[in-house]
């Protein structure tokens, strides 16, 4: 009997231990196959993960995700790392003195010329947007409001409000004149900013064009009557590009302006160099105005040669003005000649068709390690405005009292340039008048002056 019962019990022992190890199989056969779906699950899961990073990489308007990049270089920028937008900020303040002798010709003064704030936003890499305000008169306005198709380098496409490119000193920003301000020659252009479409570039080396539909009158047109537009077009070449002079600027240009001014269409004043005596302004219905309607060509010619650290640059500029009852013919040209005496190469600021920012070879610093970069330079300048007479018509570019119709001008400036967005200038600016000029009841047929400014830009 007590066999019997060892046998039963160790049957039944023998019995559980199979079921207990037939049920753990069942079980780790189960585990497996979780283990295998949760592997797949997470291979899908990092497939669908790689596919997203893709496609967020492959679109060219996001960030890939990377920090925001801050750096300064000529301006204040913030980009995206993989290119695909751009910020750049940028600013000037020149701050101006002046001294004039007659003190009938200007009142002596502190003043600021520019005082000026923007940015320009650039996304997809192709597209740029740019919008810059100037406030240092009693009210803000709008200098630059435009956009750019910028995807070939030949072929540029530019809308909004802009600066067309009439010729060198045009051309050329007020950041980086040879001297304080342009010469007369630009004064008989009339304002400087447009409104309208612009396609420019370079199609070939050394080569530069610009051409232009814009309203003529450097704002919105109004007048409902008034449907015709200005055609302009620039084209400038380097010669020393062309034959490989590193050193050397070989720059030719010139540039046409043609379109019709409709009713009280302006005719430019002329101020002296020195930002002093209006030398130059008519009278009739509306002062400064022909009172007719008026078809306008203007043209120029420009040259620049340097080598090494000289320049020699001139331009020769010519308007007409054509309406029912007259002809009228004003032209103005310069020549100057200027030196880095610090030994920079003025090829190095040359790029399509214009000069621009100098970088000195040693930046100015206060313990005496580095002074900078020196230039300077002289300038001789002459206006004709004979067909503007006193006796012509009132609103036909009739001479008002007390102006001239001739002037000539020598300019002595000097540039210390104390590293690439910090400058101090001074100019001696000397104006002789063919006929006497009035103002305040006193006759005078010259006008001396010393300027200054001081400059930051960025």
């Amino acid at each position: 009997m007590k066999r019997t019962v060892k046998l039963s019990l160790g049957t039944l022992l023998l019995i559980m231990s199979g079921v207990v190890q037939a049920e753990d199989g069942d079980r780790i056969a189960q585990l497996q196959k979780m283990l295998e779906q949760q592997q797949q699950q997470m291979q899908a899961m990092a497939e669908e993960l790689k596919a997203l990073q893709k496609a967020r990489t492959d679109d060219k308007g996001k960030s890939n995700g990377t920090p925001v990049l801050a750096s300064f270089k000529d301006g204040v920028k913030f980009e995206d790392g993989s290119g695909n937008w751009q910020l750049a900020i940028n600013g000037r303040v020149q701050f101006d003195g002046r001294a004039f002798d007659p003190d009938q010709a200007a009142a002596d003064t502190w003043s600021v010329r520019r005082a000026r704030l923007g940015g320009t936003m650039t996304l997809y890499k192709d597209y740029s947007a740019r919008v810059e305000g100037e406030y240092s008169g009693s009210s803000t306005s709008l200098t630059y409001a435009y956009f750019d198709i910028n995807k070939f380098k030949a072929a540029k496409l530019r809308l909004g409000q802009f600066k067309p490119f009439y010729g060198l000193e045009r051309a050329t920003s007020t950041n980086f004149l040879d001297f304080q301000e342009r010469s007369m020659a630009d004064a008989i252009l009339g304002g400087s900013y447009d409104r309208g479409l612009m396609l420019h570039g370079s199609p070939s080396k050394g080569v530069y064009y610009s051409t232009a539909w814009i309203n003529g009158n450097n704002s919105d047109e109004s007048d409902v009557e008034y449907d015709n537009k200005d055609l302009m077009a620039r084209v400038t070449g380097n010669v020393a590009e062309w034959a490989g002079w590193k050193d050397s600027v070989v720059h030719v240009g010139g540039f046409y302006a043609k379109g019709r001014q409709e009713g009280n269409s302006a005719v430019p004043v002329l101020q002296t160099e020195a930002r002093g005596y209006k030398f130059f302004e008519t009278s009739g219905g509306t002062a400064n105005k022909f009172t007719d309607n008026v078809d306008r060509d203007r043209g120029g010619v420009e040259l620049a040669l340097s080598h090494g650290p000289v320049k020699l640059q001139g331009e020769y500029i010519r308007a007409e003005f054509e309406g029912k009852d007259f002809d009228r013919d004003m032209s103005a040209w310069y020549a100057s000649l200027n030196w880095l005496v610090t030994g920079e190469t003025f090829a190095g600021t040359y790029k399509d068709g214009v000069f621009g920012r100098l970088r000195p070879k040693q930046n100015f610093r206060f313990d005496g390690d580095g002074w900078g970069a020196l230039q300077v330079g002289l300038r001789y300048s002459s206006f004709d405005g004979d067909d503007f007479l006193a006796s012509n018509a009132a609103g036909t570019g009739q001479l008002a009292a007390g102006k001239t119709n001739d002037a000539h001008a020598w300019t002595l400036g000097a540039n210390w340039i104390l590293n690439p967005n910090v400058r101090v200038i001074a100019n001696y600016v000397h104006t002789r008048f063919d006929t006497d000029v009035n103002n305040n009841g006193k006759d005078f047929d010259d006008e001396d002056a010393l300027t200054m400014r001081a400059q930051l830009d960025f």
